[in-house]
């Protein structure tokens, strides 16, 4: 597989260097006639990669993150022979436990603490939360470590042992509903909106690469949005775009979208 021919199409660097990961493997699976594991994906990182790995037909490959409506997935990639049945998965469970009664704990806590050890985010699946412990999906290759250095999450002591995968409980984002009006569907004039913040602030985020748009790396303010569009604002959190609503009197239109919390 050619690792220019199949990612010209990609401008963002980042996104180009983890493709040619994927092909690197995949080359490999083929020369070897083995099992190859992605690191842990967002979904429009996956959809490129399926579309590289589309493209031979003596591959085959699995999308896996280790419950049904998981977000973050790796990607066995095997020779066209195998059945994904037979494959040893390299995905391990976590639960953290922790008395959080007097602070609350948030995902961004959570992973703070397992970034603070050195672990790169690349190797960290979703991280669920409940109200008193989370628990999170990681490549087989750190779990142990995981379990012998994480005690302590936001300055509270936690207890972490390993699960199996029966044990995930999947969780319900919490949402907060806004309703607000823009002078275009532009994104830096929604994320003004979503955040409160001055169109010139939106633009410095954008500029700087911390907005996504359905997973996809933003860098130009003149991007249209529309309904269900997912935002992700780095620093700031994501919000779901319900609707885009009527014109106003005064040539606003109306927004609906909820801030998840």
């Amino acid at each position: 597989m050619e690792k220019l021919k199949l990612t010209n199409h990609i401008k963002d660097i980042d996104l180009k260097n983890k493709m040619f990961k994927v092909i690197d493997k995949a080359n490999s699976c083929m020369k070897n006639y083995d099992v190859k594991q992605t690191d842990f994906f967002n979904p429009y990182e996956i959809k490129n990669a399926i579309s590289i790995l589309n493209s031979n037909s003596d591959l085959k490959y699995a999308v896996d993150g280790g419950y049904h409506n998981a977000e973050r997935c790796s990607i066995f990639i095997y020779p066209f022979y195998m059945d994904y049945e037979d494959i040893d998965q390299g995905l391990k469970f976590i639960q953290i436990e922790g008395n959080f009664k007097f602070k609350s704990v948030s995902h961004k806590d959570y992973l703070g603490a397992i970034l603070s050890l050195g672990i790169k985010r690349e190797k960290v699946g979703d991280i669920i939360i409940h109200d008193n412990f989370c628990q999170l999906i990681v490549s087989e290759d750190i779990c142990d470590f995981i379990l012998i250095n994480l005690n302590k999450v936001a300055r509270n002591n936690v207890r972490v042992f390993e699960i199996n995968k029966s044990d995930i409980i999947e969780s319900t984002p919490n949402y907060k509903d806004l309703s607000f009006t823009v002078s275009s569907q532009r994104i830096d004039c929604i994320i003004s909106g979503l955040y409160n913040i001055s169109r010139q602030e939106s633009i410095k985020y954008i500029n700087s690469e911390r907005v996504q748009v359905d997973y996809e790396k933003i860098t130009t303010p003149s991007k249209e949005i529309k309904d269900e569009s997912l935002i992700s604002v780095r620093g700031k959190g994501r919000s779901k775009i319900v609707k885009i609503g009527e014109v106003t009197k005064k040539g606003r239109i109306k927004i609906e979208a909820k801030l998840i919390i």
